[in-house]
């Protein structure tokens, strides 16, 4: 099982090449963004944990470029900085996934002010999921309206496209 994340984790083993790109270029891209200088001179009291976990959200949300975020639960002040900071539009590129809405579920999150119904455009990262957040995740995992699940061990990111196959990324 590890062995298996630890590859898919560079994208080997992964046929899609919108998820392949997106495990790649997204979730796990090595390099430094524009703004990561300026978020971590912001938020120096930052983890190397926490702030590595912050630049994700931050390339995942980049990438994607939802028309509006909803953050479910309490959150810290660095995360919810690196979720909002606001990106430029002459860096925009299209998408292959149309994003209308982006959920972040922080791992305080009630699991009772999680979404129920999912629609066509959403996007859901969830933090924490085999803990706090375990039975959230494996309720929206269930759901058929997602049709790419990222399983990251310590976050999931979940896409609902109607135009996709489902399938399951262990990373």
């Amino acid at each position: 099982m590890m062995i298996q994340r630890f590859f898919h984790r560079y994208g080997f083993g992964i046929q899609s090449p919108w998820a392949y790109s997106l495990v790649r270029n997204v979730l796990f891209e090595p390099l430094r963004y524009y703004a990561f200088d300026e978020l971590q001179a912001k938020h120096p009291q930052c983890s190397k944990t926490e702030r590595k976990r912050n630049e994700q959200l931050f390339r995942i949300v980049n990438h994607f470029k939802p028309q509006k975020i909803e953050i479910v639960g309490n959150t810290v002040a660095s995360t919810r900085d690196y979720l909002s900071f606001q990106t430029s539009s002459a860096n925009s590129q299209l998408s292959a996934f149309n994003t209308q809405l982006f959920y972040y579920i922080c791992p305080s999150a009630p699991i009772s002010s999680i979404p129920k119904t999912l629609s066509d455009g959403m996007l859901l990262v969830i933090d924490d999921i085999c803990e706090t957040n375990k039975a959230a995740w494996k309720q929206l995992t269930a759901n058929a309206q997602v049709t790419a699940i990222f399983d990251m061990q310590y976050r999931g990111l979940l896409c609902c496209d109607t135009k996709r196959i489902r399938q399951t990324y262990l990373l």
